[in-house]
């Protein structure tokens, strides 16, 4: 055979052979050779471990370069922040409650495993009263509440000498003289308050350390959570004033992108990474894709809901074809397959 007559025989059989495939890629047909080619790879997972195709090094590469160290496109924040906007103007989000989203049982839960964090409490307690505001309340508190119990009572007028006799003066009298005596107890009270409100707050956290209960945490926690638990979201917003949420996502993207960078966000993803080597590294992959409840049908019930639908689409706008024309086209325009139609 010569050579053009080799070259038409090859171009034949590769049009062929395309079309062959693409008869084969559709419908139910596809599908069970897809079935097939699944099962062999679990198949062939059953003598593969985890470590014969990937090692620890590589996988830490790839999120170093793709979590790490890719630059975040602009479209992803802001997609981010319209869809948060969306949600929260929605009917649904308006109108959904917490208990909706955490049932009460769930939510003692979570304050009953809350509440073995006793150390952490306490530190958090005594951080607190450290506080300056939390001393200038208490002094402010004790002085309001001493001059007031003062007044009110008219101690001055009762106990301090010299003022029952100061009622036989005139109106105008009187009042200079507990105008007097104004100044002088508010200098006093103010200054025995500076010297002891350093105590006075020690004692507050020692009794709030010795009478503030577990149980009464729990009681006053899930009192709050039954005050709004069965409002909805819309009145629980009503407060808020003009709020943007969609600054929230801003700040959690800021956050994110110098977090990445930590050398605790290394260490979090080495560690996991280490980890999972070490407990599962020699796990054959049907046995760890088992372990996720990954089998056969899982996978194919994802590829029914989308590959005839992907497949059609590629078919209409011809890339199907394209891709495998290109694929085989290399093999039937070889040397071997022109030398061998020659000798025919």
């Amino acid at each position: 055979m010569s050579h053009e007559k080799g070259q038409d025989l090859s171009q034949a059989l590769l049009k062929l052979h395309i079309q062959h495939e693409m008869d084969h890629l559709t419908g139910e047909e596809l599908k069970e050779d897809l079935r097939e080619d699944v099962q062999l790879a679990f198949k062939a997972g059953e003598a593969l471990r985890l470590r014969d195709i990937i090692d620890p090094d590589t996988v830490n590469g790839i999120i170093r370069r793709h979590v790490v160290e890719r630059d975040m496109p602009a479209i992803i924040p802001e997609m981010a922040a319209d869809f948060t906007n969306d949600i929260v103007g929605s009917d649904f989000h308006l109108s959904v409650t917490p208990d909706d989203l955490l049932s009460r049982e769930r939510m003692e839960e979570l304050i009953d495993q809350l509440l073995l964090l006793r150390e952490q409490r306490q530190e958090l307690i005594d951080r607190v009263l450290e506080q300056p505001v939390y001393k200038e309340l208490v002094a402010n508190l004790l002085y309001q509440g001493i001059v007031r119990y003062i007044y009110e009572e008219n101690l001055l007028s009762k106990n301090v000498p010299g003022i029952s006799s100061a009622l036989r003066f005139s109106s105008r009298m009187l009042n200079k003289a507990v105008s007097g005596l104004d100044e002088a107890w508010e200098k006093s009270v103010k200054s025995y308050i500076a010297r002891n409100v350093e105590g006075m707050v020690r004692q507050s956290a020692d009794f709030l350390a010795e009478n503030l209960t577990e149980e009464e945490l729990k009681v006053s926690l899930m009192d709050a959570w039954d005050s709004f638990s069965d409002k909805t979201l819309q009145d629980l917003q009503s407060g808020l004033g003009e709020v943007e949420w969609s600054e929230f996502v801003v700040m959690g993207y800021d956050f994110w992108l110098a977090f990445r960078k930590t050398d605790y966000f290394r260490d979090c993803y080495e560690t996991v990474v280490e980890n999972l080597f070490q407990q599962y590294g020699d796990y054959s992959l049907t046995t760890l894709a088992d372990e996720f409840n990954i089998e056969t049908e899982t996978v194919m019930t994802e590829v029914a809901a989308v590959l005839p639908r992907v497949t059609d689409a590629l078919r209409a706008n011809g890339l199907l074809e394209e891709i495998l024309r290109r694929r085989l086209q290399r093999f039937y325009e070889s040397k071997e397959v022109q030398a061998l139609l020659q000798s025919h």
